[in-house]
């Protein structure tokens, strides 16, 4: 499991560069057209927003990924004994699953629908499913981590709260 993680989040750091460096070619072509040669070009507006979801989505998959996302553990500072801090994480980590298993379930309709509808983008009829499909992506990433979280949890709770028979609350 951990080295299909690692496969995982290889990929999308290699995609995330990729669209980055797009992303930046467009700015940079927009700024060179319209403030040196004064020709602005119709429509980069429109084709940056599809690697600008793409890296939105992505990051918050990567956030998900390194757990570095903002949490409120407020619990952590009030609550001494390990064993019960693990139930709590754990109990955190299935509602997270549910809620993205349901939210990427969600979003893969909605890319099917994309694909069905064949939307294309107003100016220049880029098909939009190029920036829906980045939705169910990055979510389905997100729900990926967080079953992996969850399953770090899982054996946490079970092996550590096994050795800690005499564990006392401080």
């Amino acid at each position: 499991m951990k080295s299909v993680i690692n496969k995982l989040v290889a990929l999308q750091n290699i995609i995330s560069v990729i669209v980055l460096f797009s992303l930046l070619a467009l700015i940079f072509v927009q700024v060179l057209l319209r403030y040196v040669f004064n020709l602005p070009l119709m429509g980069i507006e429109e084709l940056m927003l599809f690697p600008t979801i793409w890296l939105y989505m992505l990051g918050a998959a990567n956030a998900s990924e390194e757990r570095s996302h903002i949490v409120v553990d407020i619990a952590d500072v009030f609550i001494k004994s390990q064993k019960v801090l693990r139930t709590i994480h754990f109990i955190k980590n299935v509602i997270s699953v549910i809620i993205a298993i349901i939210l990427t379930y969600w979003c893969f309709d909605y890319f099917q629908y994309s694909l069905k509808i064949w939307k294309l983008s107003a100016l220049l009829s880029v098909p939009m499913f190029l920036a829906e499909s980045a939705l169910f992506i990055g979510l389905l990433l997100m729900s990926i981590y967080s079953i992996s979280d969850l399953i770090k949890n899982m054996k946490s709770l079970i092996f550590k709260g096994n050795s800690e028979q005499g564990e006392s609350v401080q």
